[in-house]
């Protein structure tokens, strides 16, 4: 008897337009084997990197009204995946929630980038979003999110290994998460880097080709892959490096196939290799 896949909840934002966040992520979580509640924080009509007139709405209020339901249903979640979350107000409930129901919390905290917050956010955020961290199994930040994090000065230099795994060990004592990966990390002019640090296992540095073009929805697509692999068991040390090629092979396709790259990563032609290599890893997981 074929067993039922895990219930995860993944709370982010959904753009109607551009393949990022939600719209990104739930192909590769269903590819991955696991099944998704999706709890938004966010609706916009398309995401705002290059695009005019974007229609935004806070959904606060119904991600409050989803998770009352959910919770009146007695639904068994196996983890908690966390995206673009819109205010203090969203982190609050979202730590009731996880503490209630006692589930592995992977948190992506999207918050900054090149050394900034994004627009809309504040230092008072910036301790939410710490706090949240300080509940959750995995982190997935950037650079500029880790700094923030750790409270450590962003410098906008060439990363070397050294700096890499002091901030990542700082951010461990800072945050108390065992589980740390740090994405997007510019390593040289043609080289992007994944860093991963476990209290137990320590540091290793991944890396991978840099591009000149600036895609979307690239750490949606990280953060959907690592977080499935976590949730089942999977050695991240083994994720990290498939995924990184995954994303490689996907964004050399985008590029041959000369579409407007606002609109996401044209990664459809490579998820049946995807698959094969995702499950052959579970297969050898649930042998042992």
């Amino acid at each position: 008897m074929m067993q039922r896949p895990q219930r995860i909840i993944l709370a982010s934002d959904i753009s109607g337009l551009g393949k990022v966040a939600v719209t990104a992520a739930l192909p590769l979580f269903a590819l991955c084997q696991l099944e998704v509640a999706v709890l938004p924080t966010v609706l916009l009509s398309s995401h705002t990197g290059g695009f005019s007139d974007v229609f935004i709405e806070d959904y606060t209020y119904g991600m409050q009204a989803f998770l009352k339901q959910w919770q009146s249903l007695n639904i068994q979640f196996s983890g908690l995946v966390t995206g673009y979350l819109k205010s203090s107000q969203q982190i609050a409930s979202l730590m009731k929630f996880k503490e209630k129901e006692e589930i592995p919390l992977i948190v992506d905290p999207i918050m900054g980038d090149n050394g900034k917050l994004y627009q809309g956010f504040d230092t008072s955020y910036v301790d939410s979003m710490r706090s949240l961290c300080q509940k959750a199994d995995l982190i997935l930040p950037n650079l500029t999110e880790a700094c923030l994090l750790a409270e450590v000065a962003y410098e906008d230099k060439v990363l070397t290994e050294e700096f890499l795994q002091l901030l990542t060990q700082r951010l461990a004592t800072v945050v108390g998460t065992r589980r740390i990966v740090l994405t997007g990390l510019p390593l040289s002019e043609d080289q992007i880097g994944v860093a991963y640090f476990d209290k137990e296992e320590g540091f290793q540095l991944f890396s991978g080709k840099r591009f000149s073009q600036q895609f979307f929805g690239t750490g949606d697509m990280l953060t959907a892959l690592l977080s499935s692999a976590y949730l089942q068991g999977l050695d991240l040390k083994k994720v990290i490096p498939m995924s990184m090629s995954f994303i490689e092979k996907c964004l050399e396709t985008t590029l041959r196939s000369q579409e407007d790259i606002r609109y996401g990563v044209f990664y459809q032609p490579h998820l049946g290799d995807l698959f094969t290599e995702f499950n052959q890893l579970l297969e050898v997981s649930n042998e042992k």
